[in-house]
C-alpha cells in the first residue's frame, strides 16, 4: 500500500492559504495514487493562533472548513489537524477522513508546555485510553484515543508530543496489534533536533512492530517558530524515506510503497540531509526570513551596518535566501512572491543566475551605516 505525509507552510487563520495547501497536497497524492495522507498537526488553522484557540469562534470555523475538505477525499483516506471543542472542553485533534466520510478523531494526550509552546494554555489533555463520541454533521464519530481499521489495516495515532513520552498512546496502541501508526506535529527547528525526531521514528517503528509515519509543519509560520518540514516513514526498525528538509515551496509530499506482510519487501531509498548545523542554520534561517517577508507584506530588510560579524551574517542570510528560492522557484515566481516590480524577465534573460540574483537582493535589501 503506498501511505505518505505531506508538510503544509500554514499562516493562522488564514482559511484560504491553509485550505489550498491542504487540497493541492490531497489532489496530488491521489495523482500518485497514494492510500493513505498524513497531514500537520493544527493544519486547518495553523498551530500559531495562541490564545484564539480558546474562543468558541476558531473551533466552529475550524469545523467549517473540514467539511470544506470533505469532498476532496474521494478514494484517499486523509488525517487532517484542527481544534475540537467538546462538552465545554477544548483538544488538539487529527480527523480521519476516509472516502469523504469522518470515520473518526484521535485527541492528543500529552500537551507540550516548555520552551516556547503553551498548549495546556488553550487545550485539554484527553485521558489515555479513554474513547467517547462526537456528533458532527448529523453523524457519531469516535473520539478520543481511537484505532481504525483502513484498507485492511490498523492504524493508531499519536500527536507530536505524545511521541516524546514513555507513557505514550503507542504503548496501547501496540498491545491491539496495530500494524500503521500516524502522527501529525507542529515540531520548531532546533539544532540536533532533527536527529533526535528520527529516532523517535525509528526506534518507535522497532519497539511497537509497526510502520511509523511522522509529518510537521513546514516554514515561518507567525513569526517565532520555523518548522523543518519533514517527513518520515520507518518500518520495524528501518528508515524507509525521509525528505529534504526546510522547503520554500508551500507544501512537500513524500510517499512509500509499504509491504505491511513482508517488511523486506517495503521500498526503500536513499535518505540524504544537510552536510552539518552550519549549512542546516543558513537554510533555517534564509526559510524564516523568507516567509516572513510574505506573510508580513513587507517590501524588504533594512539593516543597520556595524562592520561586525552580526549585521554581515545578516546580509549574507538575505542573499542566501534568493539563493535558496531560486532554486525552487522560477525567477519569474521568485519576482511575483517577493513582490519586486521593478525586474521583469526581458531585463534579466542575458544576465548569469549570479547577477539575477544580485538584482533581487539589491532591491530588497537595504543598508544604513551606523
Amino acid at each position: 500500500m503506498k501511505i505518505g505525509g505531506a508538510c503544509l507552510n500554514q499562516i493562522p487563520m488564514h482559511w484560504d492559504n491553509n485550505l489550498k495547501n491542504i487540497i493541492s497536497a490531497i489532489e496530488q497524492a491521489k495523482e500518485e495514487k497514494i492510500k493513505i495522507l498524513c497531514l500537520p498537526e493544527l493544519c486547518i488553522t495553523g498551530y500559531g493562533c495562541e490564545d484564539m484557540f480558546l474562543s468558541d469562534w476558531l473551533p466552529a470555523k475550524a469545523l467549517q472548513k473540514l467539511q470544506q475538505i470533505l469532498p476532496h477525499c474521494q478514494d484517499i483516506t486523509v488525517c487532517v489537524g484542527l481544534p475540537v471543542k467538546l462538552k465545554g472542553h477544548r483538544y488538539n485533534t487529527t480527523a480521519v477522513i476516509d472516502n469523504g466520510e469522518i470515520k473518526g478523531i484521535y485527541a492528543k494526550h500529552h500537551l507540550a508546555n516548555d520552551g516556547v509552546h503553551y498548549e495546556p494554555r488553550w487545550f485539554d489533555s484527553w485521558p489515555l485510553g479513554e474513547t467517547a463520541t462526537i456528533n458532527l454533521f448529523d453523524e457519531a464519530i469516535p473520539f478520543g484515543t481511537i484505532t481504525i481499521q483502513l484498507h485492511g489495516i490498523q492504524v493508531g495515532f499519536e500527536i507530536c508530543e505524545d511521541a516524546w513520552h514513555e507513557k505514550r498512546p503507542a504503548r496501547d496502541c501496540y498491545y491491539g496489534k496495530v500494524d500503521l501508526l500516524l502522527n501529525p506535529s507542529a515540531s520548531h527547528f532546533a539544532f540536533g533536533k532533527a536527529n533526535y525526531r528520527e529516532s523517535i521514528v525509528v526506534n518507535s517503528s522497532e519497539k511497537f512492530n509497526c510502520c511509523y509515519l511522522y509529518t510537521n509543519l513546514l516554514g515561518n509560520e507567525a513569526g517565532r517558530m520555523i518548522y523543518d518540514g519533514d517527513i518520515m516513514i520507518a518500518q520495524k526498525g528501518r528508515m524507509l524515506r525521509k525528505n529534504k528538509r526546510l522547503s520554500f515551496l508551500p507544501f512537500n509530499l513524500l510517499a512509500v510503497d509499504v509491504n505491511f506482510e513482508n517488511a523486506k519487501a517495503s521500498e526503500q531509498f536513499e535518505i540524504k540531509d544537510y552536510a552539518g548545523s552550519q549549512e542546516e542554520f543558513g537554510k533555517a534561517a534564509a526559510l524564516a526570513l523568507w516567509d516572513y517577508k510574505r506573510k508580513a507584506k513587507s517590501n524588504g530588510f533594512v539593516l543597520s551596518l556595524s562592520g561586525g560579524a552580526d549585521s554581515a551574517t545578516c546580509a549574507v542570510l538575505v542573499a542566501e535566501m534568493v539563493r535558496y528560492a531560486l532554486e525552487e522557484y522560477s525567477v519569474q515566481d521568485c519576482l511575483e512572491l517577493l513582490k519586486i516590480q521593478e525586474i521583469n524577465q526581458d531585463s534579466i534573460n542575458h544576465l548569469s543566475p549570479v547577477e539575477v540574483r544580485k538584482q533581487i537582493v539589491n532591491k530588497i535589501l537595504h543598508t544604513a551605516y551606523q
